[in-house]
């Protein structure tokens, strides 16, 4: 063998061992980082994260607001989350503070009044490429879940399975049901922000960890183009992200009881947050009313209970309906001043104006424009999702 061979046998030798060592070192930090990712001592994230969280405002530098309760009445404790202040002068809003209604009521898996192409659609529908980022899992041989798989993700959740038969439904773990394909789908966007690459990064490996265990192939979006997206779907959802609060301040102190009769003669009832609720025929929200001092209405309270204003609010991209819901709202604010010798005023303390009132009336015919624009609905299943 001459020495040009063994030259570039030890070349070759050396080239090897370099790709080697480098495929170790990669290996090496990616088993470090998954560790460390699923190594902290916590509780299943899943099944602990808030829901309907508040668009926080931090990151993006938005509109850091304050509910409408600064009137002539005893200093109240500030309310969890961001809202926005409401002027006569400059017309702003208020992101909610509490809790709102999760779109999980809607069932998929019921029988409904809908022929069968119509509800595979529907469920198909569930998972919304331009809202979420969705893995697609296959098995070798149809599959019995003995648990729905679960992902310790921030983000909201949602499975589809494409039974043995081809029919898709939500995934469930039931006896004798057997899948071909499950469809994952990590929401991009609600009101905490918008994903991040961590977030995707841990989603897909807890997917592709699902899928090796059970023996099926996985594929997955490009990551980079859902992130640009969940960024600027993102910048949407928080430019049309309102709530609007109206206060109404009595001369006296409203008796709860005689509030708890005037508001369910006008059809609105208490739910369990404490607030009353007007609600549509499908039984969403369509406006609310809560103490101004955001302490919790209930049965044994109201009876005994003095409140010193009252608080409507209005949450712009939940509801169906759009500009004449809030003018429904409007004079059900309307007709409780004239009930309780009151005021509607503004957080500045001055009276809100019927021009006021039109400023903001305005600014709703532009952001339910803006919606519509974007494809997304106001009160439809998308905004339900995005504003939760």
């Amino acid at each position: 063998m001459s020495e040009l061979q063994i030259g570039l046998l030890v070349l070759g030798g050396a080239f090897i061992a370099l790709v080697l060592g480098i495929n170790w070192y990669q290996e090496w930090r990616f088993k470090t980082k998954t560790r460390q990712a699923f190594a902290r001592e916590h509780s299943d994230v899943l099944l602990d994260v808030p829901k309907n969280q508040v668009r926080d405002g931090v990151a993006n530098d938005r509109l850091e607001p304050v509910l409408a309760t600064a009137l002539d009445l005893p200093d109240f404790p500030e309310p969890s989350g961001n809202t926005a202040s409401l002027s006569t002068e400059e017309p702003a809003f208020e992101l909610p503070a509490e809790p709102l209604p999760e779109p999980e009521a809607i069932r998929l898996d019921m029988p409904a009044p809908m022929d069968a192409d119509d509800h595979q659609a529907l469920v198909v529908a569930m998972l919304d490429p331009s809202l979420d980022f969705i893995a697609e899992v296959v098995f070798r041989q149809p599959f019995q879940l003995n648990a729905l798989p679960r992902f310790a993700v921030a983000k909201r959740v949602q499975q589809i399975g494409r039974t043995e038969h081809g029919l898709w439904k939500q995934a469930e773990a039931l006896p004798g049901v057997r899948y071909k394909q499950l469809n994952i789908a990590l929401q991009l966007v609600d009101r905490s922000g918008a994903v991040n690459e961590q977030e995707i990064a841990s989603f897909c490996q807890q997917v592709a960890r699902f899928a090796e265990e059970n023996e099926a192939a996985v594929s997955f979006p490009q990551r980079a183009q859902k992130l640009v997206a969940a960024r600027e779907l993102d910048h949407f959802c928080a430019d049309v992200d309102m709530l609007i609060g109206i206060n109404i301040l009595p001369r006296a102190p409203i008796n709860g009881g005689e509030l708890r009769s005037f508001a369910e003669a006008c059809g609105l009832q208490l739910e369990h947050d404490g607030a009353f609720h007007c609600l549509s025929d499908s039984g969403n929200t369509l406006f609310s009313l809560t103490s101004a001092d955001q302490t919790p209405l209930s049965d044994a309270s109201l009876s005994s209970r003095r409140l010193p204003g009252l608080t409507l609010l209005f949450d712009v991209p939940r509801v169906a309906g759009a500009v004449e819901v809030f003018d429904r709202a409007v004079e059900f604010a309307r007709e409780l001043a004239t009930e309780f010798d009151a005021q509607l005023v503004d957080d500045n303390r001055r009276a809100l104006s019927a021009q006021g009132l039109a400023r903001i009336r305005e600014q709703l015919v532009q952001i339910y424009g803006n919606m519509d624009d974007r494809g997304i609905a106001p009160g439809s299943f998308a905004a339900l999702r995005l504003f939760a």
